[in-house]
This record gives structure tokens, C-alpha cells and sequence, in this order.
């Protein structure tokens, strides 16, 4: 224990007090918000094991029909594009396209998986495309999740 240590400035003590509270408002609000965060990504919606189940039943040598009744019996929403419709998209967007065209038509679907309570929604988006014969060449599964 100091006894004889420097007293406090008095003087200095309206305005602490004064700051006092817009520090304690703007740690509270931080504070609230990094909870909020947490507990959102805490809520993020675990891998599914969809786009690998996909991948093994999507297998190179399979007939576009054959496909198709795949990709319905899943509930997938999806287009087909024609050969020459997938050379162009990539060309415009090649963004758009994980797989280059091998010559034949090109599918691109999503499956929906999820929604949470808080807007968030988790889908499987997929590109299958096709060589020059109709046969599946190779397959693109992947799980996209976002944040309304």
C-alpha cells in the first residue's frame, strides 16, 4: 500500500466521466455484434455429403438420359446447352464454367440442400459436360453456401 503517493487531478474527472459512458455504448455494441457473429457462423450449415454422393453416381461413359433421370430424381433445376452454347459461355464467361466443353452438350443445376432460420441457404451447383458421342466426359459437384 502507497501512502504517500501523488494524489489524483480532480480536475481531469468530468470529462473521463463524460467519456465513460459513449466508450461503455461502443464496447457494448462491439461486443454485441461479435456475439452475433459468432453465433451466426455457429449456425452455418455443416458439409453435406451430397456432392461426393454425386460425384460417385455421375460417372464418365453415362448417356445424357440417363443423366437427366438422375439429376430429376434428385430435384435438381438444371439446363442444357448445346455443344456449340457451351464453347460461347465459356468464352463470354469463363467464370461460369469449372469443366471446358468436350464436345458435346453441357448441364448446369443446382439441388437445393437447406435454409436456415436467420435467411442463409446452403444448394449443390453442378456442371456435367458430354463429348461429341452423348457420353458423360466429367462432372463438377460443389456445395455453395450463403447469407441472404
Amino acid at each position: 500500500m502507497i501512502r504517500n503517493g501523488p494524489a489524483w487531478d480532480t480536475r481531469a474527472l468530468p470529462a473521463l466521466t463524460n467519456a465513460v459512458p459513449f466508450t461503455h455504448t461502443t464496447l457494448s455494441r462491439l461486443a454485441a455484434g461479435l456475439c452475433l457473429s459468432a453465433s451466426l457462423a455457429a449456425c452455418s450449415p455443416a458439409p453435406s455429403p451430397l456432392p461426393d454422393q454425386l460425384g460417385a453416381e455421375f460417372q464418365p461413359g453415362m448417356s445424357l438420359d440417363d443423366a437427366r433421370r438422375r439429376l430429376a430424381a434428385h430435384g435438381t433445376t438444371f439446363s442444357e446447352k448445346s455443344s456449340t452454347e457451351c464453347l460461347a459461355l465459356v468464352e463470354r464467361s469463363p467464370n461460369v464454367s469449372q469443366l471446358p466443353p468436350q464436345g458435346g452438350p453441357c448441364v448446369f443445376g443446382k439441388i437445393p440442400l437447406s435454409r436456415s432460420w436467420y435467411g442463409g441457404k446452403s444448394d449443390v451447383i453442378l456442371q456435367l459436360v458430354f463429348s461429341a458421342d452423348g457420353r458423360l466426359a466429367d462432372g463438377h459437384f460443389e456445395q455453395i453456401d450463403s447469407l441472404l
